[in-house]
C-alpha cells in the first residue's frame, strides 16, 4: 500500500511540475502577444496623430502682403498669325497680246516705281491692221461727208423741185429730157461753155512780173491781123518755169472780152506797160464744163434748149413733186449707212490703238519684284485667250497680318486700336500695328465662332513676308495707374489694408489687417487699377496657395521674406495675360 501511495505521490508532482511550465509558456506567448498589439497600437496612434498634425499643418493658409504701387496697365486680346505684304500685283497680258518682249529691264529684287516701263512688246503685226484700219476710217469717213452734204443741201432746199445752173455760158449739149427719172449722183445734164470772155496765158520775164500786176491793162495783139485788144490781167503764176534760151518765165493771164471774132486757139501776143512777153499764146475760152445734178426724180419740165445762153442760178430743169419724199428718203438712208460704215471703221482703228497701248506694260503699283517670269527675247503667246503672268510684285510700304477674334471678343475691337507685335525671328524687338478692318465674314470651327480682324503694320523694320508674329490688340490703357495685384481684390470690391491696430482676425484675414471698399478701373490677368480707396504707401493682404506636407516637413511659418510674408508665391504665381490655348491656330485668346 505504501508503494502504490508513493508511487501516487510521485505521479502528482510530476503532474504539477509539468503543469507549471505550461503555464510558464502560455503566459510568455500571451505576453508576446500583448506586446505586439501594443506595439501596433501605439504605431496606428502615432500615424493617427501625425495624419491629424499633417492635415491641420496642409490646412494653413499662407499669404502675402503688397505694397500699392503704380505701372501702366493694357487690357489685351492676343493673336498670331504670318505677316503678308499690303498689296500683291500679278502683271499680266491682256489676251489679245502676242508677240516677242523686246525690253525687259529690271531683275528679281528690284524696287520698281508705278508707271514703270517693265515690258516692251514688239508691235509688228499690230501696225498692218493700224495702217489697214486708217484706210477704212477714211474711205468711211469720205462717204459719209459726201451722204450728209446731199442730205443738208436737199433739206435747204426744202420742197423747191427746181434745179438751177452753177455756171455761166452757152448750152453746148443735153443729156436729158422730160419725162426722164433720174437717180442720185447720175452725173451731167447739160455742157456748156462761155466765150464771151476770152483768155490768154502768155510768159512773161520772171524777174519782170508780179502780183501787183493783176487787174492792170494789158495790150493785146493777134498775130495774124495785127489787130490791137485791150485785155486785163487777172492772174500771176507763182511757179518760175524755164524756155528755151535758159529764160526764166512766169505765165500770167489776160482777160479779154470777145469782140466776135476770137475763137479758142487764135494766137496772139501781150505787153503790160513796158513789160512784153516771150512767146504769143493762144486764146481759150473763160468757162467750159458739165453741170451735174445731185438730186433724184422724174424731170417735170426741162426750160433749157442747146445754144441757149445761161447764167449762174438760172432754172434748169424742175421735178415732179411726187418725187420729193422718195428722194429724201433715199439722202436719209445714204447718210445713215454711211454713218454706221463711219462708226464701225472708227470702233475697230481704235480697238487697235488702244491694243497698241497693252504692247507696253507699266507696274501698278511702287513695289518690290518678288518673280520675274517672262525675260527679254520671250515669245509672248495667249494660246487659247488666256493672259500670261509676267512677274509678281509686292508692295512692302506696310505690312498686313490676320487676327481670329472670338465671337465673344470682336465687339471690342474697333478700327484704329492699336496693336503691340513681336516677331519669333526678331527676339527683343517690337512693332505697332493698328486695326484697319474687322470683317464680319466669320468662321465656324468646333463650334467655336471667329472673326478675322486686319492690322496695318507701317514701321515693318527687318520683317518679311510670311513670318511668324504675335499680336496684342490694346482694347484700353492707363499710364503711371495705381494698382494692386488681381488677388488682391475680394468680393465686393474689398480690400485689406495693413493695419497693425487690427487684433482679430477677419474670416481667413489674420489680424493686422483692416477691409477697405475701393472703386477699380482696368485689369489684366496681373493687375487691378485702383481709382479710389487706396494710395501709393498702403501694403495690402494678397491671399496665397495652401502650404502643403512637404512645405510643413520644410519648416514653413509665418515670417517676413522680402517684400512679403514668408510663404509667399512664387513671382508670377497669380497668372498672367494668356495667350494661346485651344481652338482653331493663331485664335485670339485674353
Amino acid at each position: 500500500m505504501g508503494k502504490n501511495e508513493a508511487g501516487s505521490v510521485d505521479k502528482v508532482k510530476k503532474f504539477k511540475v509539468k503543469s507549471r511550465k505550461q503555464v510558464i509558456i502560455k503566459r510568455c506567448i500571451i505576453s508576446v502577444v500583448i506586446l505586439a498589439l501594443i506595439v501596433v497600437g501605439v504605431r496606428f496612434a502615432i500615424k493617427r496623430v501625425a495624419s491629424s498634425v499633417m492635415s491641420s499643418k496642409e490646412e494653413e493658409v499662407t499669404y502675402e502682403v503688397k505694397q500699392v504701387e503704380r505701372r501702366d496697365i493694357k487690357n489685351t486680346l492676343s493673336s498670331s498669325g504670318t505677316v503678308q505684304p499690303l498689296n500683291t500685283y500679278s502683271v499680266t497680258t491682256v489676251s489679245s497680246i502676242e508677240g516677242t518682249v523686246i525690253s525687259a529691264d529690271f531683275e528679281e529684287g528690284d524696287v520698281v516705281e508705278e508707271g514703270d516701263v517693265l515690258y516692251k512688246i514688239s508691235t509688228d503685226s499690230l501696225d498692218t491692221k493700224m495702217e489697214s484700219a486708217q484706210k477704212s476710217v477714211d474711205r468711211a469717213q469720205e462717204s459719209y461727208d459726201k451722204a450728209l452734204k446731199k442730205y443738208n443741201e436737199a433739206l435747204e432746199e426744202g420742197s423747191d423741185l427746181t434745179v438751177t445752173a452753177d455756171k455761166s455760158g452757152y448750152v453746148k449739149s443735153i443729156s436729158v429730157e422730160e419725162g426722164d427719172s433720174i437717180g442720185n449722183g447720175s452725173g451731167e445734164i447739160l455742157q456748156v461753155y462761155n466765150n464771151k470772155t476770152m483768155l490768154l496765158y502768155l510768159p512773161f520775164s520772171a524777174d519782170q512780173v508780179s502780183k501787183s500786176l493783176i487787174g492792170k491793162e494789158a495790150e493785146v495783139e493777134l498775130s495774124e491781123t495785127a489787130e490791137s485788144l485791150k485785155g486785163t490781167v487777172t492772174k500771176v503764176g507763182t511757179v518760175e518755169e524755164v524756155l528755151s534760151g535758159n529764160r526764166i518765165v512766169k505765165y500770167v493771164t489776160i482777160e479779154v472780152e470777145n469782140p466776135g471774132g476770137l475763137s479758142v486757139g487764135t494766137s496772139a501776143t501781150a505787153a503790160i506797160g513796158d513789160i512784153i512777153c516771150y512767146e504769143e499764146g493762144s486764146f481759150s475760152v473763160s468757162e467750159e464744163g458739165a453741170i451735174t445734178i445731185s438730186k433724184s426724180g422724174e424731170i417735170e419740165k426741162l426750160y433749157v434748149e442747146e445754144g441757149d445762153w445761161i447764167t449762174a442760178g438760172d432754172v434748169i430743169l424742175k421735178f415732179s413733186s411726187d418725187s420729193y419724199d422718195s428722194e429724201m428718203e433715199n439722202y436719209l438712208e445714204q447718210v445713215e449707212n454711211a454713218k454706221e460704215s463711219l462708226e464701225d471703221a472708227t470702233d475697230s482703228l481704235q480697238e487697235v490703238i488702244d491694243s497698241k497701248a497693252d504692247f507696253t506694260i507699266t507696274s501698278p503699283i511702287t513695289g518690290t519684284i518678288i518673280k520675274k517670269n517672262t525675260k527679254l527675247g520671250d515669245t509672248v503667246s495667249n494660246s487659247g485667250g488666256s493672259s500670261s503672268t509676267l512677274c509678281l510684285i509686292y508692295d512692302l510700304s506696310a505690312m498686313t497680318f490676320e487676327m481670329y477674334v472670338d465671337e465673344l471678343d470682336v465687339m471690342e475691337v474697333e478700327v484704329g486700336q492699336t496693336v503691340d507685335i513681336t516677331a519669333d525671328a526678331l527676339e527683343g524687338e517690337d512693332f505697332v500695328g493698328v486695326v484697319t478692318n474687322v470683317s464680319l465674314e466669320s468662321t465656324t470651327s468646333g463650334g467655336v465662332t471667329q472673326y478675322p480682324v486686319t492690322v496695318r503694320i507701317d514701321e515693318t523694320g527687318e520683317l518679311l513676308p510670311g513670318m511668324n508674329i504675335s499680336g496684342e490688340v490694346v482694347i484700353e490703357s492707363a499710364e503711371n495707374a495705381l494698382t494692386i495685384p488681381s488677388d488682391a481684390l475680394q468680393r465686393g470690391n474689398v480690400v485689406y489694408v495693413q493695419d497693425e491696430s487690427v487684433t482679430e482676425a477677419d474670416g481667413d484675414v489674420p489680424a493686422g489687417f483692416r477691409s477697405v471698399e475701393v472703386e477699380t478701373g482696368l485689369s489684366d490677368s496681373d493687375y487691378i487699377e485702383i481709382v479710389s480707396g487706396l494710395s501709393e504707401t498702403d501694403m495690402v493682404y494678397v491671399p496665397g496657395r495652401v502650404s502643403s506636407s512637404n512645405d510643413t516637413m520644410m519648416g514653413f511659418q509665418q515670417g517676413q521674406m522680402g517684400g512679403g510674408q514668408m510663404g509667399e508665391r512664387p513671382e508670377g504665381g497669380s497668372g498672367g495675360n494668356r495667350s494661346g490655348g485651344g481652338g482653331a491656330p493663331g485664335g485670339m485668346s485674353r
